[in-house]
């Protein structure tokens, strides 16, 4: 019990330090993927989602990957065991600022992440229609990629998903642009994006920061990130997105 506990200390200890915007009060009691009960929120499926794009031509969607496309912790927690910075002052949350971590986690390319159904579902939807895929990432991106290139996490993205072709990734680092306070709303516009899939606060956060569409996904229930509370700002949450 107490080996559960400390990660789940530790998972919440990263998450605190690599916060990317300001923190916004919860308006709506919303739920976490792991309570018992899911209290009612605004639930929407992959067919109200496409149902309420009838009559629009394609457009522009954006999906975070971590929790949202994969499920993606075991990279994350093998972190925590083999990439901590010795002596450091951030202690085990040193691993997330070691770049020698982010270049494995690059090279690896995700191919032991396990690609979520829901996320299948949406963007078969989102291929169906016509519209624009976009990637982005609050992951640092390898020392030696230039950013929005093709890369093995493109690459991966495209053989889980069956993309008919490769989506470069935008990565960010968890650092806003100005003059932006969340740190995807720039990659965002820069994309024209009108609808942005997260599992995140400030994923939703960045869309409302650019008045756009923010659909909230849920984070797996076995996930190092800690849950966060699903429909707490009173947006759209997809059903049975947790895996």
């Amino acid at each position: 019990m107490k080996k559960v506990k400390l990660l789940l200390v530790l998972s919440a200890l990263s998450t605190a330090a690599l916060a990317a915007g300001p923190k916004v009060p919860y308006t709506h009691q919303g739920f976490k993927s792991t309570d018992e009960t899911q209290v009612a929120v605004h639930f929407v499926s992959v067919e109200d989602i496409e149902k309420s794009l009838e009559g629009q031509g394609p457009i522009n969607v954006s999906f975070d990957v971590d929790d949202t496309l994969l499920h993606s912790s075991g990279y994350f927690r093998y972190g925590m065991d083999y990439f901590q910075i010795p002596n450091d002052p951030r202690g085990p949350i040193s691993y997330l600022f070691n770049q020698d971590y982010w270049d494995y986690v690059a090279e690896m390319g995700d191919e032991h992440s396990i690609p979520k159904k829901s996320a299948q579902d949406l963007i078969n939807m989102h291929l169906k229609r016509g519209d624009h895929i976009f990637f982005i990432t609050g992951r640092t991106k390898h020392s030696k990629q230039e950013n929005y290139t093709s890369n093995k996490l493109s690459k991966t993205l495209q053989r889980f998903f069956g993309l008919p072709n490769e989506v470069f990734v935008e990565y960010t680092a968890d650092t806003p642009v100005e003059p932006y306070k969340y740190d995807k709303a720039f990659y965002m516009k820069k994309h024209d994006v009108a609808l942005h899939y997260g599992d995140s606060d400030d994923d939703i956060l960045a869309a409302r920061e650019l008045g756009i569409r923010g659909i909230r996904v849920q984070r797996a229930y076995n996930s190092t990130n800690p849950q966060k509370v699903n429909g707490g700002y009173g947006e759209e949450v997809l059903i049975n997105s947790a895996w």
